[in-house]
């Protein structure tokens, strides 16, 4: 099912990264130094063998060396060892990032396992199981295209086009997704030599005209047992209802993360039209209210990784401006529950003692 071996042009690693990231300032850089063999190679050959690998199981060892899979005579795209998918893999269950000098590389596939403290995106590893497509975003690379989807959930952008991005992530480059499958569909431009002000290098083809998401990233990535109430990510959110009532969808206006979901998911998150109090589904990009029964979760003082908020300025986060996303319940790339959710939803059951999940915002409905 599994396969890392993707056509060459127009990928880039996209984060491998140095970060010190400051709450002062609302987007992040990440300009990468140190040896530049560490991720090209001028002729991909060191002692008459060649030093690109690709295909299964290809990844960063657990003594920092990138291996396994198969070493292939094929050059990469821009001189690269590996493509986006290799170079953001680990062989091993548990390394989650790959210090290389000053660089940190944030691994998003663990082949060998699901991790147990895996960064604020999640892990792909479960979706590149057989039968685990809800359980991720299946990207070219690591999963073939979802067995019962047969787009993305919620999409009504280039739909009559099946190899759209909009539509898949799991298609080669082709002229229907600008050359871009897989990793490029979200990461669309990477930005790997110089300071870049856009978070995750999260953006679009129409990022020149001001397409991309903001937001301030902790070094830790969100590690749990690193997350406190100041040391986590912070994810750019508007209040769509105070805002004119608009669709939460032009990125290039709110560059706000659930913005960004609705590239693909446009048609989820909002009311029939009949009202702001009518959701036909979990609204997103809206004001977590600080009454009722949500007056008890503070994100400010009290931040749950398991059910995280964005804010309208991530660099100053106030309880106001606590913004409900699509990442306040799912994770991004990939999770152990279905339905990408950060938590077991077979497990919320009102009325019984529990404090995680849905109640962690609904605290009276347990």
């Amino acid at each position: 099912m599994r396969k890392l071996s993707l056509p060459q042009r127009g990928f880039l690693l996209f984060s491998a990264v140095t970060l010190a990231v400051g709450l002062s300032t609302v987007r992040t850089s990440a300009k990468v130094s140190g040896v530049c063999g560490n991720c090209h190679t001028m002729h991909n050959s060191q002692d008459g063998a060649a030093i690109m690998h690709s295909g299964d199981g290809a990844g960063w060892a657990a003594d920092g060396t990138f291996t396994s899979g198969t070493a292939t005579d094929t050059p990469a795209g821009y001189l690269l060892i590996a493509n986006c998918v290799g170079c953001h893999s680990s062989t091993t269950a548990d390394q989650t990032i790959i210090q290389l000098g000053e660089n940190r590389i944030p691994i998003v596939f663990n082949t060998a396992g699901y991790p147990a403290d895996a960064l604020a995106g999640g892990n792909f590893y479960q979706v590149a199981q057989a039968d685990y497509d809800g359980y991720g975003h299946n990207v070219y690379g690591i999963s073939e295209i979802d067995s019962k989807l047969s787009a993305a959930p919620g999409n009504t952008r280039c739909s009559g086009i099946a190899s759209s991005c909009h539509n898949t992530l799991a298609v080669a480059p082709s002229g229907h997704n600008y050359d871009r499958g897989g990793c490029q569909g979200c990461h669309f431009f990477v930005f790997h030599h110089q300071d870049n002000d856009e978070y995750r290098f999260l953006n679009s083809h129409d990022e020149p005209q001001g397409a991309y998401v903001q937001g301030v990233e902790h070094a830790s990535w969100e590690h749990p047992d690193e997350t406190t109430a100041t040391d986590h990510n912070f994810y750019k959110g508007v209040d769509k209802l105070a805002d004119g009532g608009h669709d939460g969808v032009d990125l290039r206006t709110t560059h706000s993360i659930s913005s960004y979901c609705g590239g693909c998911h446009n048609a989820f998150h909002n009311n029939d039209g009949t009202g702001t109090d009518v959701w036909l589904r979990h609204p997103t990009d809206i004001a977590l209210p600080e009454e009722g029964e949500y007056a008890a979760y503070n994100p400010v003082t009290g931040y749950e990784i398991q059910s995280p908020v964005a804010w309208i300025n991530p660099a100053a986060a106030q309880r106001d401006e606590a913004i409900v996303m699509c990442l306040s319940c799912h994770r991004v790339h990939g999770s152990q529950h279905p339905d990408i959710l950060r938590w077991d939803y077979s497990g919320m059951i009102a009325d019984e003692p529990n404090d995680d999940g849905c109640f962690v915002c609904h605290t009276t409905k347990d």
